[in-house]
């Protein structure tokens, strides 16, 4: 019995098919989050204070590539390199509010952990707690209802007729 294909074509073609298979899913298989994190160095020196205040609102700003991270627990280059934009403009004494509308305006309020709560973000904001107010007031007004005592007062003749239905009961 001979085989399909002869031996020396398997040792041939096997190899070279498997090298472009693993190079053709390479890049499919790796995760889809991976960056080429390279070390962007910090460019301005702070006081501790200084660099606290950075930490804060690097927290506050959101990493444009990461998913739920901040600028300043991302290890990307560009969450490096906007870290670096906030400690020059912290350097250069700007407050805290002026930098993040200055990357809001950059970026767009997406950028912002908290966004304003302004327009529609308002309605967002508020609505949940009215809504939560609204239905205490409505328990509150029907247990109030529920508890409170019968205000009619049975007429003798109802009396007399429950005794009798009473007794028969019995």
């Amino acid at each position: 019995m001979t085989p399909a294909f002869p031996r020396s074509a398997l040792t041939t073609v096997l190899p070279t098919a498997l090298t472009v298979l693993s190079l053709t899913l390479a890049p499919l298989l790796a995760p889809a989050g991976a960056q080429d994190v390279t070390q962007v160095p910090v460019t301005v020196p702070l006081s501790v204070e200084q660099e606290r205040q950075v930490e804060r609102i690097g927290m506050k700003i959101h990493c444009p590539i990461c998913s739920g991270e901040s600028i300043a627990q991302s290890q990307t280059d560009i969450s490096r390199q906007m870290m670096n934009e906030v400690r020059a403009m912290v350097k250069a004494g700007r407050p805290e509010q002026e930098i993040l509308n200055t990357f809001a305006a950059s970026y767009g309020d997406r950028i912002l952990l908290e966004p304003p709560k302004t327009g529609v973000n308002s309605l967002l904001w508020t609505l949940p707690v009215a809504f939560f107010v609204l239905g205490g007031l409505l328990w509150w007004n029907y247990t109030k209802k529920a508890s409170r005592p019968v205000e009619r007062t049975l007429t003798p003749e109802e009396e007399k007729r429950i005794q009798d239905l009473m007794a028969d009961r019995e």
